[in-house]
């Protein structure tokens, strides 16, 4: 899919409705307030990555406002990412509020009320799908209107992948499963960035969050294994079940609720992803070995069964 959309032949009183209909509708429900309607050239071109849009933006300054309003109208179920390729903008979100300097990365949500105060000379946005970016960093939540600057390679590096996502013609030059398969590394190195970013600054990274992440990262080591308990998880990481109960409801959580989500979230990344063909497959590989039990619980976190999802067309 590409689309090309442009204020540039549009009269002055036509400029701002085209704008907020047509470009903000497209990306997420919101209003913009355009600055000066005169001088607003406005372009936009989006395409997409198997489930990735990928677009690029340039403006005058104009404001971005999704309010509650919207989400009862559009119950977007994404996030949404820039990469100031040359301007500045200002992310407010969730009681954090940042400049968007050239070169720095912001993550926001589409689910929660945001401001983007934008003027973007050129400026790359993302619209990720909710579920494929929590499975990767479930605290991606945490870092929306924060900056991920230049400075740190990693972020180079994503920013590196982004301009070459948006310059590159992947319909013609790429299979649909070789498409699928970047898409699913360019959101493994966006949540690697946000784990870095989590390492550098995060106020509650104490003690017991580290000990909280190290036993976390066992569980995905072990999702596959169906006999996975409390008791074998204390043993192997040397604590006691009580400990290991009291890191997890610290966060509102259980141990076996944390194993249980995490593997719907894995079978559904994988489905989703096509990386397992069969709902059994997807089952299997993830620690499920009553398939009926499995698509129930599935049905019940999705609203549709895994099969449903597996026999959506993909692109």
């Amino acid at each position: 899919m590409k689309l090309n959309y442009s204020t540039e032949a549009l009269t002055e009183r036509q400029r701002p409705e085209y704008w907020n209909e047509v470009v903000c509708k497209h990306c997420v429900l919101a209003d913009s307030t355009i600055e000066s309607p005169r001088k607003f050239i406005g372009k936009y071109a989006a395409k997409s990555i198997d489930e990735i849009e990928i677009s690029r933006m340039s403006s005058p300054r104009h404001v971005w406002e999704r309010e509650a309003t919207h989400m009862r109208k559009d119950s977007n179920e994404a996030f949404l990412l820039t990469l100031m390729e040359s301007g500045i903008g200002h992310l407010s979100q969730s009681g954090r509020s940042t400049q968007v300097n050239n070169g720095d990365i912001a993550l926001y949500d589409a689910e929660r009320q945001f401001t983007y105060d934008l003027t973007p000379e050129s400026v790359l946005l993302l619209r990720i799908p909710r579920k494929q970016l929590l499975y990767r960093a479930p605290l991606a939540e945490r870092y929306t209107a924060v900056r991920f600057t230049p400075d740190k390679p990693i972020t180079g590096l994503l920013a590196s992948m982004l301009r070459e996502a948006a310059s590159a013609n992947f319909t013609e030059d790429l299979p649909a499963g070789v498409q699928k398969q970047f898409a699913a590394s360019l959101l493994d190195l966006l949540a690697a960035t946000i784990q870095v970013q989590m390492a550098g600054c995060d106020p509650e990274a104490d003690e017991r969050e580290r000990r909280l992440q190290r036993v976390k990262q066992y569980i995905e080591s072990q999702l596959d294994d169906p006999l996975l308990t409390v008791g074998r998880i204390a043993s192997a990481l040397n604590m006691s079940e009580r400990t290991l109960t009291r890191l997890f409801a610290h966060s509102g959580s259980t141990p076996m609720r944390w194993v249980w989500q995490r593997r719907l979230e894995a079978a559904y990344c994988a489905l989703k992803e096509g990386r397992a063909r069969q709902v059994t497959v997807a089952a299997f590989r993830n620690g499920f070995n009553d398939v009926a039990h499995f698509s129930r619980l599935f049905k019940l976190s999705y609203g549709h069964s895994p099969k449903d999802l597996l026999s959506r067309p993909r692109r």
